[in-house]
């Protein structure tokens, strides 16, 4: 069965009464052996913004990417999450007030902690502006609809 996961505030954001940092996913058609912080990100990350038609453009190792901006749609933010080594307590889970089945055994729920939010996400293709039937652009609003649907089943009929 697939790992189960909880969302926190890190410990700084809930600490201080202050927003959250906000970031803009880049989502690049290559792969990068590196997971994490980039001394010195302007040296090698620098894209330039084309204000007539909402794309941008960036080199990265000698290759031209074109991106276009993807905006969450209103109701939605997006979550940047690290995973941590802690897990929820069973008595902290949702959805268990007055579950009585003895039988079911509890799985465990990982903690991610907030590092950020963002409203929207960039997605690049090797010289030419990813389209609208882009794969990834088409996987998140397919999630979203999805979202949607299980949401809607909740809500009481208008």
């Amino acid at each position: 069965m697939p790992d189960m996961y909880a969302i926190q505030s890190s410990k700084a954001t809930s600490e201080k009464d202050e927003s959250t940092v906000q970031y803009t996913p880049n989502i690049i058609p290559c792969r990068v052996h590196h997971d994490g912080p980039v001394e010195s990100l302007d040296r090698y990350w620098m894209p330039v913004n084309d204000e007539k038609d909402n794309t941008q453009t960036a080199h990265f190792r000698g290759r031209k990417l074109r991106g276009r901006r993807v905006a969450l749609p209103d109701g939605y933010q997006g979550v940047v999450a690290i995973p941590t080594d802690r897990m929820l307590p069973p008595t902290q889970r949702p959805g268990n007030e007055g579950i009585e089945d003895e039988t079911e055994v509890e799985e465990p729920v990982k903690v991610l902690e907030t590092q950020g939010t963002f409203d929207d996400f960039v997605v690049w293709g090797h010289e030419a502006v990813p389209a609208a039937d882009d794969t990834f652009v088409k996987g998140v609003e397919e999630w979203l609809q999805f979202a949607d649907a299980v949401c809607s089943l909740n809500r009481p009929p208008i």
